[in-house]
Order: structure tokens, then C-alpha cells, then sequence
């Protein structure tokens, strides 16, 4: 999904800039965004939604016994060695992933620590979740920063709120910083966790990134954004994006359903169809 996300939003903001030049009625120049920037994006995006499942799935873990990954599916690594301390009712899980890169479920690579904060209300309908990082690298880029999740049940279905606060080293040394919110809901897949293909959710919600060059995005999820896990794409959902406040808004829209390599970009009501594939 990684591949996927850099092309869609490399093509769709390159046009997004060039509106956004044609339509400045004060001949401020526009920002363009560079391929470091769209690779950045779509890492922080992967990153939330990484470490925002293992916090939610952590969590729900009633034994305290230390324990390393394996045996039944896991979307952690087999190398993940989690260990559990308890104050009264705070429980604080932290999962170490070591000093070398291990691979999680979706082949994405992590080292260090993710350390977990919640009570051991199991069976409450609403939960809060803190988590923070110790030397906690994703694909080779340094995460810091503290974030909370709230997790609830709407419609039958698990759902977690996630709160962002979040600034991201890339191997270059550049620094980007991202603020904002994450609703994700499991819709599908949640009633047999020995099957993680079925697993499907739906993500809304907006957040703000701050570049290195102090350009700032703003990207709101207009319709869910759908991922299921059996496919290398998003199958539906549209985003609008807009930069340092302009008024033209690029709407990316994934598509009708089906897991193809097919979406388009709209800009200033013209429609531009984009090619996922690689």
C-alpha cells in the first residue's frame, strides 16, 4: 500500500500545485511538493495506522505473563518481546521489537520499543490508551511523540480514535511533524482473529503536517477511506487536501469498491484519472 499511496499523491498534488499557480490571484508562488514530501506523507500515514493497531490489539491482551510473538497469526513480528508491569489498575505493555529491523505482518520493518498505558477495564465499552516511543524506528525513519487512543464499539463494530501527535525523522535527517485525528472502525475481519486477510477498516478524520521547508498541509477524509488487507490498494474513500491555506482543494478519490489499480484527482472541476500501478 505504501507504493500505492507515494504514486496517487505524487501525480495528484504535482497537478494540485499547478492549479493552485493558475488560480493566485496574488502572484504568490505556490509550494511545489517535492518527492521527499510525498514519500514522507505516505510513511507517516503508514506509521499511524501500524503502531495505532498494535496499540489497540495490545491492549486487549488480558494475560500479563511476558511473552514473544508467535503461534497463532500476529500481526507482530515473531522477534516483538512483550513484557507487562502493573500499578494497581494501570497496566503498562511495552512491546520491544530489539535494535535490528523486524518485520511486521504487512511487511513493513520496525525496531525499538512501543511502550503501552491503559487500565485493565477489559470489558468497559470505552477504553483510553496512551503510548509513547523509545528509540522507535519505522522503516529506517525515527518516531517520536506521545498519542492517545479511545477505543469504542459503534454499531457492533470496534472503533478507535486516534489522537496525533507526531514528528518523523527521515533517514535524510528532515523533520516533519504532524497533528490531527484518526477515527479508524473494524468492519470486517474482527470476529475471526486467526484470519487477518479479512480484516477491513474504515478510516476518517484530518490532520495537518508541517514540512521541512514550513510549507503546511492540510488533508481532511471526505469519505471513509476503506483498506482491507487481502489487497495492495485502497478500494474507496476520497481526501481533500489543500496547502498554506489556498483556496483550491485537490479531491483524491479511490475508486467504487473494487481492489484495482484505478482512482482519479479532481481539480477545479476537472477530472484526471490516476494509474496505481507500478
Amino acid at each position: 500500500m505504501m507504493k500505492t499511496q507515494i504514486l496517487v499523491l505524487g501525480m495528484a498534488l504535482s497537478l494540485f500545485v499547478i492549479g493552485c499557480n493558475k488560480d493566485d490571484d496574488n502572484n504568490t508562488p505556490a509550494t511545489p511538493l517535492t518527492a521527499a514530501e510525498v514519500r514522507a506523507n505516505a510513511e507517516m500515514d503508514n506509521i499511524s495506522d501500524d503502531v495505532g493497531y498494535i496499540a489497540e490489539s495490545e491492549s486487549d491482551e488480558t494475560s500479563s505473563a511476558g511473552r514473544t510473538s508467535g503461534g497463532n497469526p500476529s500481526f507482530l513480528s515473531g522477534c516483538a518481546e512483550v513484557t507487562t508491569t502493573i500499578s494497581g489498575t494501570t497496566w503498562i505493555r511495552t512491546i520491544d521489537f530489539g535494535t535490528t529491523n523486524c518485520t511486521l505482518f504487512n511487511g513493513n520493518m520496525v525496531r525499538g520499543k512501543i511502550i503501552i498505558s491503559f487500565t485493565n477495564n477489559f470489558a468497559a465499552t470505552t477504553r483510553n490508551i496512551s503510548y509513547s516511543f523509545e528509540n522507535f524506528y519505522h522503516n529506517n525513519r525515527h518516531v517520536e511523540g506521545n498519542r492517545t487512543i479511545v477505543k469504542t464499539i459503534v454499531n457492533g463494530h470496534p472503533q478507535a480514535t486516534i489522537s496525533l501527535d507526531m514528528t518523523v525523522t527521515m533517514e535524510n535527517g528532515a523533520v516533519y511533524h504532524r497533528t490531527g485525528q484518526r477515527v479508524r472502525e473494524f468492519i470486517a475481519g474482527f470476529l475471526t482473529p486467526l484470519n487477518l486477510y479479512d480484516n477491513e477498516f474504515a478510516i476518517t478524520g484530518s490532520w495537518v503536517t508541517t514540512f521541512p521547508s514550513g510549507t503546511v498541509q492540510t488533508a481532511t477524509i471526505t469519505s471513509a477511506l476503506i483498506v482491507k488487507w487481502n489487497c495492495l490498494y485502497i478500494v474507496n474513500g476520497t481526501i481533500g487536501i489543500t496547502r498554506n491555506n489556498t483556496a483550491t482543494t485537490a479531491v483524491l478519490n479511490y475508486g467504487d469498491g473494487n481492489c484495482d489499480d484505478q482512482a482519479t484527482v479532481t481539480i477545479n472541476g476537472v477530472v484526471y484519472p490516476i494509474d496505481l500501478g507500478n
